[in-house]
């Protein structure tokens, strides 16, 4: 696949889970525009870097996505905690995240 591919898939895959699971979590109107661009400003950069990790270094693939899912998880905190009014932004980002990590794991594994 490739990398273009790569991010446009790993976006729209991102949006399509996390912003219905923020929306049970209570997130509304500009909180979920605001979610959707921080994934928009967090996602590619997070695949691009592992794109290009995994495959000019020998590093293990989880030594890789670890530090860059923290990363992400961190800064979509910051922009909800300075964009909107959520009690909990860090556990709305590690909640968004893992789902949608967990979910595009097994569609890369078992579909893709």
């Amino acid at each position: 696949m490739s990398l273009v591919w790569s991010l446009i898939i790993s976006l729209a895959l991102t949006e399509a889970i996390e912003l219905p699971l923020l929306f049970a979590l209570g997130f509304r109107g500009k909180e979920l525009i605001i979610a959707a661009l921080a994934n928009v400003v967090t996602n590619p950069p997070l695949v691009f870097t592992y794109s290009v990790l995994t495959a000019f270094t020998h590093l293990p693939a989880w030594s890789v996505i670890l530090p860059l899912e923290l990363a992400a998880v961190l800064a979509e905190a910051l922009i909800y905690k300075k964009a909107t009014a959520r009690r909990l932004p860090l556990l709305d980002s590690l909640i968004a995240n893992a789902v949608s990590y967990s979910i595009g794991l097994v569609i890369t594994t078992f579909i893709l």
